[in-house]
């Protein structure tokens, strides 16, 4: 997952530090589902209203550079046709020696001409000439977080939600710009016998769910913005997106892998069959997951061996716990009489197990300072979900990212206690609720707990950690 471009991914970050010091830096989660009951009815505590701030700002941020569209990249996909997505495989290089050309070659010319080899964990940095994946990225983000600032509104129109119709139609339905329903060319491995796409490019499309989260908050609130003809409309994109996935050998290949791939890939499946109200379908293909794959990627030290292996170990740990996470929580919404939670690995562990697990991980014995921010959101999932009786989850947030209760997943996942808490709750004028030691609040509501210095902590480790979130 990738803004477009590191320079632009900075800049905002930046803009969004200095303008706003009470507000905690971006940070795009590996994905999510918000259940989009609990936004609609908005009996959000007092102290969440940090996390609703940052929220809002996230919603404004995130839509400045929309919309988007597949057309607006420089080149075409094999197809000839400008609304296929195409990407290319972020980790293969091309070895032109072979080639035999006496001249510099042209890039076209390398893309089709030089074979292409797989260095794991190490970026093309050329795979940025095309951006469909940097665009749908802050699509999916910009649908999810408008629409949860949509609901702050309590109306049935806001600013918020006129900007989802405009992206959603955007990239998807609109006859000239929207997006075919396949990833034919994803993850395109280049070369003379490349130029196709591969199951792992089924990837780039994993923030459907938060898409899908978004419409099904509209779809809730009654918003009229969204109209019976763009419910249609999109159902209908996703049927036949669902047809692909199902059909062919990209999307069936990709569902069969058993590491992070294939969680994601059954992430979008069943978010996908609750937009088009296939519930059954949603819950089938949640079942799928936790009775088929799932069963073996969490061992009985509560590591996740697929990922460990891995060039970025401490990456992969927490992008592949975010995707079985957002299995747990869609099958949840889909079938409550369900607990995905609970449910055992073939070695007895579960997703808690899996998360106390990287708790216990130094990503600097990989080299992985910068990605320590990712293993925030899923702590507090999995705390707001299995509880905290011992008070280990917030000790460690309190000590890693002291201002967690500002972060904009602790709208949905809570209650938890603490400093962070007790300081936010303070903010809105919740004097009954619990403060912790040593957490103040100046005369202009910004935390006078070093939030500042925090945030950019967390800035530096987000920065480089969503950069290599691609696969």
């Amino acid at each position: 997952m990738r803004p477009a471009s590191a320079t632009t991914l900075f800049s905002f970050f930046l803009s969004l530090q200095l303008a706003r010091a009470d507000v905690q830096p971006f940070t795009s989660y590996a994905n999510d589902f918000v259940d989009p009951s609990y936004i609609a009815a908005g009996n959000f505590p007092n102290a969440t209203g940090g996390a609703q701030e940052t929220i809002r700002s996230w919603a404004e941020h995130l839509s400045s550079s929309g919309p988007w569209s597949v057309t607006n990249k420089p080149i075409l996909a094999p197809s000839g046709d400008k609304k296929d997505y195409m990407s290319w495989a972020p980790y293969w290089w091309p070895n032109c020696s072979s080639v035999g050309n006496k001249t510099e070659l042209t890039p076209e010319q390398i893309w089709t001409t030089c074979p292409y080899h797989q260095e794991d964990g190490q970026f093309n940095p050329d795979r940025l000439t095309i951006d469909d994946i940097g665009a749908f990225f802050n699509l999916s983000d910009a649908v999810l977080y408008n629409a949860l600032a949509h609901s702050f509104e309590n109306k049935s129109s806001s600013v918020y939600s006129q900007r989802i119709v405009k992206f959603v139609d955007a990239w998807f339905l609109d006859n000239t710009t929207g997006m075919n329903p396949n990833l034919n060319y994803a993850q395109m491995q280049r070369g003379p016998t490349g130029q196709v796409g591969t199951h792992t490019g089924v990837l780039d499309l994993k923030g459907m769910t938060k898409v899908v989260s978004g419409i099904l908050v509209l779809r809730k609130q009654n918003c009229t913005d969204w109209t019976p003809d763009l419910d249609a409309q999109m159902i209908s994109w996703a049927e036949e997106y669902i047809n692909w996935l199902e059909t062919n050998k990209l999307g069936i290949d990709e569902c069969a892998s058993t590491n992070n791939h294939g969680s994601f890939c059954f992430n979008q499946l069943a978010s996908i069959k609750l937009l088009v109200n296939d519930i059954p379908g949603a819950v089938n293909a949640s079942n799928t997951y936790f009775n088929g794959i799932y069963k073996g990627q969490i061992n009985s030290t509560g590591d996740q061996p697929l990922e460990a292996s891995r060039t970025h170990p401490y990456h992969y740990r927490n992008y592949n716990l975010g995707a079985m996470i957002t299995n747990a929580r869609i099958l949840k919404y889909a079938d409550p009489t369900s607990d995905p939670w609970h449910l055992p690995t073939k070695a007895g562990r579960t997703i808690k197990d899996a998360l106390d697990m990287t708790m216990t991980v130094d990503p600097n014995a990989s080299g992985e300072g910068y990605a320590v921010a990712e293993i925030f959101p899923n702590m507090a999932a999995v705390a707001a979900t299995y509880g905290d009786a011992d008070g280990k989850y917030v000790a460690f947030l309190q000590k890693s990212f002291p201002d967690y209760a500002w972060d904009a997943d602790f709208l949905w996942d809570q209650p938890l206690v603490g400093q962070a808490l007790g300081a936010v709750a303070s903010t809105n004028g919740n004097d009954t609720a619990p403060v912790g030691t040593g957490a103040g609040v100046n005369s202009g509501g910004v935390l006078a707990t070093g939030k500042h210095a925090a945030m950019l902590a967390v800035l530096t480790s987000v920065l480089v950690g969503v950069l290599a979130s691609l696969e």
